[in-house]
């Protein structure tokens, strides 16, 4: 009977263990929420950390969702809402302070080491952490506005160095139109409108919102630094030196018309550089230079974006073991330089990568680079109220006093709800 009893324990030890090493060796699937999917060359970087992750990890499966830019914050906000949010989010520039504010992401130094998080600039993590001081993402990669310029066009009409001023922008633009040319064609149609009004915002001394003695955001769109923008940028519409037709370009069509020699300068971000090296009929015809500054100083657009593990994740330790394979395998850089962008992290500075004599004026921009708004509701702001609205400014549907005047009810009305 007693050998009949510990044969039995010993089946059910036996079995107890085999039931454990199932559970334990369960396969799990963690989900990656991307922009992308339109760029092969970023794809490939992504797909081939990946599938070495997969291959290291047998009990791991990462399965990527690829998303586009204009769905992408809409389509993570209705993930959110629908408690079917991925385990891991790529998300753009300042969207995270809206979805930190609905908790919807676990705190990064819980899950990946504080040796990665050292190894970025501190200002990469300045739309990510709270109050407190507790950091919810990752620096993804970062970009800057900056000038491309034709270097024909500019001998052509006689001008001998990029415009350093508005002043000095307005001397140009006589010029360029002398020989029947525009100087500069920013997109003022699709989805990034703001992107190309903003720097000219900032360089008049203005800003789109501040925080008032409560701690609250209010608009700042109605002062006279803001006034001055807009009329400038209008002014450079009317006199010619920027196309009619810009309310219906997107960049595409921008850069269309640098292309074809019908533009001499695009304000552009820096993943450009690579689109246009890739042409053959552009060599030695243009370069890169710095952004020119306003009667408020100088001012770029230049932010990373953000990823981030999601506080719904089943499975925020695998997350954490991925984006630590990515960013220290080599992937991340990889990543940035194939976009044609640059990493948050510290030592970028002095990479190879970043003395190509192309991207050095758009680095040294960052040194005065500015970030949308912290707002969690920048977003909503901006699609319904502010890209349409520097839209009717310039298609003459509004004036420069009245744009500002509707920008400010607009702003003050969404952050009174």
């Amino acid at each position: 009977m007693k050998k009949i009893v510990c044969m039995m324990l010993a089946m059910a030890l036996c079995l107890s263990l085999s039931i454990s090493t199932a559970v334990a060796e369960e396969p799990i699937t963690l989900t990656f929420q991307y922009i992308g999917g339109t760029v092969p060359a970023q794809d490939a970087v992504i797909n081939d950390a990946i599938a070495a992750f997969n291959q290291q990890n047998p009990g791991i499966t990462i399965e990527p969702i690829y998303i586009d830019w204009g769905n992408g914050h809409s389509q993570f906000y209705n993930a959110v809402m629908g408690k079917t949010a991925p385990d891991i989010a790529m998300l753009g520039g300042t969207w995270c302070v809206e979805f930190m504010e609905m908790n919807a992401f676990a705190p990064i130094g819980d899950y990946v080491s504080q040796e990665l998080i050292d190894t970025f600039i501190p200002a990469g993590f300045d739309v990510m952490t709270d109050a407190d001081g507790v950091i919810y993402g990752l620096p993804w990669d970062g970009c800057t506005w900056g000038v491309i310029y034709r270097t024909d066009l500019f001998e052509q009409a006689g001008i001998d160095h990029v415009p350093t001023t508005w002043d000095e922008l307005l001397a140009a633009g006589e010029k360029m139109k002398a020989i029947d040319k525009y100087l500069l064609t920013v997109s003022c149609n699709g989805y990034e409108v703001d992107d190309y009004y903003l720097p000219f915002l900032w360089q008049a001394g203005g800003e789109v919102c501040v925080r008032n003695e409560e701690g609250k955001w209010v608009s700042a769109m109605n002062s006279p630094e803001s006034l001055a923008a807009a009329e400038f940028y209008v002014r450079l519409i009317e006199e010619g030196y920027m196309p009619k037709e810009i309310p219906g370009m997107d960049f595409e069509a921008v850069l269309n018309s640098f292309t074809a020699g019908d533009t001499a300068i695009m304000v552009a971000g820096m993943w450009n550089i690579a689109t246009l090296e890739s042409i053959p009929e552009m060599e030695g015809k243009w370069a890169t230079a710095n952004s020119w500054a306003g009667p408020g100083g100088a001012a770029a657009l230049s932010y990373p974006n953000t990823v981030h593990i999601t506080a719904t994740s089943q499975h925020k330790e695998e997350a954490g073991k991925f984006l630590e394979f990515f960013y220290n395998e080599g992937y991340y850089d990889k990543y940035t330089i194939t976009s044609g962008v640059f990493s948050f992290t510290k030592d970028f500075v002095n990479s190879e990568y970043a003395q190509d004599p192309m991207l050095a004026p758009f680095i040294q921009d960052s040194s005065v680079g500015r970030n949308r708004p912290a707002t969690s509701k920048y977003e909503e702001f901006r699609q319904l109220y502010f890209c349409p609205g520097v839209q009717a400014m310039v298609a003459g549907d509004l004036t420069p006093a009245d744009f500002c005047a509707q920008m400010e009810q607009a702003f003050n009305t969404l952050h009174a709800e």
